[in-house]
């Protein structure tokens, strides 16, 4: 075990990217993962650190048949991976039953959008990370959960390729740990810049494992568009 995080500490130290797969994306059922924290933690026995992710989509009212998904940039003063994007998500608390309500509090903190159902399809993968004050490589596991809700249309900020930045009337009121917020359409993801260990990121950078779990999240979601009752999971608050 030491053996293997020495090869990945040496590793992230290069000028690669910051993480290294255990596990891609994948589709899961996420009932599978609707059980108490301690009983996903027997499940996933070699995870050091879960977090969980909401991914939001919604349709600009200038094309209503494109989706977008909501992504915010983190603020880099406090917090690892610094001006990158990302859905809302973060570290379960105790006080959650389970890291689908860790999710939907986290959504709720983070952009003030409190998800009522999850979609019954899930996204997990998991990855080594460098802990950003104990400089010690983790085992991280991501479960991701895409929010369905009756809005269509609330997608009112978004990316200008030509001013490489958000425009547009705020529609999503985010905490201070991010900076900006920004409705992306998947082309847009697909060529967002790899964030880099040691180099500043660009104007658009996620981490590898965020960019292809929302790429993911984007199929799952355009495939539970073709039904009229997407099965899902009932948060109460």
């Amino acid at each position: 075990i030491f053996s293997l995080y020495s090869a990945m500490s040496t590793a992230i130290s290069n000028a690669g990217p910051p993480l290294e797969y255990q596990s891609s994306p994948e589709r899961i059922d996420g009932a599978t993962v609707n059980i108490p924290l301690d009983s996903l933690e027997e499940l996933y026995p070699d995870i050091q650190r879960f977090t969980a992710m909401a991914l939001k989509f919604s349709y600009h009212p200038g094309s209503p048949s494109e989706p977008r998904v909501l992504l915010i940039e983190r603020n880099g003063k406090n917090s690892s991976w610094g001006n990158t994007w990302e859905p809302g998500g973060g570290t379960p608390d105790k006080e959650d039953p389970t890291i689908i309500h860790s999710a939907a509090r986290e959504s709720g903190e983070e952009t003030q959008i409190w998800p009522e159902r999850f979609a019954k399809d899930a996204i997990t993968c998991s990855f080594y990370h460098e802990d950003r004050k104990t400089g010690d490589i983790v085992l991280m596991r991501t479960l991701g959960f895409i929010i369905i809700d009756n809005e269509k249309t609330m997608a009112q900020r978004v990316w200008s390729s030509e001013m490489q930045q958000p425009i547009g009337q705020s529609s999503v009121e985010i905490s201070d740990e991010h900076l900006d917020h920004c409705w992306f359409t998947e082309d847009e993801v697909r060529s967002a810049a790899l964030y880099v260990k040691g180099t500043p990121p660009g104007p658009f950078a996620m981490i590898l494992a965020k960019k292809d779990m929302v790429l993911l999240a984007f199929e799952l979601f355009r495939q539970s568009q073709g039904q009229n009752v997407p099965p899902s999971f009932d948060i109460v608050r």
